[in-house]
């Protein structure tokens, strides 16, 4: 009687273009809506002249008031969006040294717990699988790392740009910038996750025959608690940080001095959105 051969290594490899296509395509259409979110420039701001000397230059050459109204007009838009890249450029400073920091600590626990995770399984069982382990483990803590990095660098991106967006009439501009800045999160991360699991699948299939494909299992596992351990730190750490500036900006904005909730006077202002965008949005690509 013929027996069937049902061993992965010589059936189609159309399952892997399927998954790794998928992941690409979805990689491929987070940078086009990336690309999209840049169109939105941050006008730089025209220092050659001060609004006075507009008004003496307008006065000699018989400008009307019209033209000189314009250009007043002119210069506090241009006041405004300097004013909006000053802040925007603070809390991306701000994000990116706490991150810097947050993730400095988690590569102490990721570099200390492979330790233990390749210690434990190579004693209960062999080094083969404590190494194979360890691996899966680090590349799930690296992948989490990244996700919520790219995560917290494509809101800042996008804020300030959404923010331009919505001084323009309707909705729909702003709306579309904050809605593609979700997709590129989105598909990103989720495409990045999927294509750097699928990699560690077929290659550590390879290390295994089919009957031990439970071990192999067992390896890929560290796989999801390397990104779980990171992902606890985002949200943890990340949470804690925007409470306490969100709480501290309240107190001493409206307690204190007696000013609207995130008024740009409040110098804690800048951290509560630094704390949003570490917390919610870094710590929810980690968990993605």
């Amino acid at each position: 009687m013929a027996t069937v051969n049902t061993d992965i290594r010589d059936s189609s490899t159309s399952p892997t273009v399927f998954i790794l296509g998928g992941a690409g395509i979805a990689l491929i259409w987070a940078l086009m809506q990336f690309y999209v979110i840049s169109w939105t420039k941050i006008e730089e701001v025209e220092a050659s002249r001060t609004v006075d000397e507009e008004e003496r230059v307008g006065l000699k050459t018989g400008h009307n008031i019209a033209v000189l109204e314009g250009r007043r007009a002119h210069a506090v838009v241009q006041k405004e969006l300097e004013l909006l890249k000053e802040t925007y450029e603070a809390i991306f400073a701000g994000a990116e040294a706490f991150l810097r920091a947050e993730y400095s600590i988690c590569a102490i626990f990721v570099l200390v717990f492979s330790v233990v995770i390749f210690t434990l399984i190579s004693v209960g069982q062999n080094t083969t699988l404590g190494f194979l382990t360890t691996l899966s483990f680090i590349l799930g803590a690296g992948t989490s790392i990244a996700s919520g990095y790219i995560g917290m660098r494509v809101a800042v991106y996008s804020n300030v740009r959404t923010t331009i967006n919505a001084q323009r009439p309707g909705y729909e501009a702003c709306f579309n910038t904050a809605f593609r800045a979700g997709s590129v999160m989105g598909f990103a991360l989720t495409g990045l996750g999927i294509a750097v699991l699928y990699i560690t699948l077929l290659v550590f299939y390879t290390q295994f025959p089919q009957d031990k494909w439970i071990l192999m299992m067992d390896c890929i596992s560290g796989y999801g608690l390397g990104g779980s351990s990171i992902a606890m730190f985002g949200r943890v750490g990340g949470g804690i940080y925007t409470k306490a500036a969100d709480v501290g900006a309240d107190l001493v904005g409206k307690v204190v001095h007696g000013i609207p909730e995130d008024d740009p006077r409040n110098p804690a202002t800048i951290a509560d959105n630094v704390g949003d965008n570490v917390g919610d949005v870094a710590g929810m690509g980690a968990d993605l």
